[in-house]
């Protein structure tokens, strides 16, 4: 288990580092640099994910904890890891990634229901702390639709059709221009819902190591 929020907070660190990262390009290179970074990072984002979805599915297929700890720790899991790949195939081949986008906010929902769900039934030794891992990892997977929402619009737009325009032409509409201060609203909480997984998990996973050190099994 340690291992596992291990992987979480990599993968929340990992995106909170993107994210910050592909904006200041995308400012001064432009949205081709900025698709060569996305790119970039998503080669250990598939990975991690790759890592994550086998983790899951054994899980699923094995149940190796007692009773509904399998359901509470390897569903969303999978899903995950499923996202994540999605993600990096379709960056790495220049797909539109707002499906992608769409699937993260339906298992980050999905993730905000099994976490308060544990916490009305009381699992795990610390109930509030997982439940507000499971908050803050699935407000980042909801507010990555809008996240790959931007990036299809002001990144793979305007490289597949150079002249389209980028995400505040001159002349844009006013309703154009509240869109897309929406989306980039949307793009501030995903931020600060990324970097607060990847606390909760090094810390979680931080606390639950030194015990499954000294017992292993």
């Amino acid at each position: 288990m340690a291992f596992q929020l291990f992987t979480l907070a990599f993968v929340s660190g990992l995106i909170f580092y993107s994210g910050v990262v592909g904006y200041a390009t995308y400012r001064k290179f432009g949205p081709r640099r900025t698709f060569e970074h996305l790119r970039a990072q998503a080669i250990p984002l598939g990975g991690i994910g790759f890592i994550i979805a086998s983790i899951g599915l054994w899980g699923e297929v094995v149940w190796p904890l007692p009773g509904s700890y399998n359901i509470l720790f390897f569903d969303p899991y999978v899903l995950l890891g499923i996202v994540l790949i999605a993600f990096a195939i379709s960056v790495n081949f220049g797909r539109r990634t707002q499906y992608v986008g769409l699937l993260a906010a339906m298992t980050g929902l999905l993730s905000i229901y099994y976490g308060a769900s544990a916490y009305q039934l009381g699992l795990t030794k610390e109930p509030f702390e997982m439940f507000l891992l499971y908050i803050a990892l699935g407000g980042t997977a909801v507010f990555t639709f809008p996240v790959t929402l931007w990036i299809d619009r002001i990144i793979l737009d305007p490289i597949s059709s150079p002249g389209a325009a980028t995400a505040e032409p001159s002349g844009a509409t006013p309703m154009l221009l509240a869109q897309t201060k929406v989306i980039f609203g949307g793009f501030l909480l995903f931020l600060l819902f990324a970097v607060g997984s990847a606390i909760l998990a090094l810390l979680i996973g931080g606390g639950a190591l030194p015990q499954h050190l000294t017992t292993a099994p």
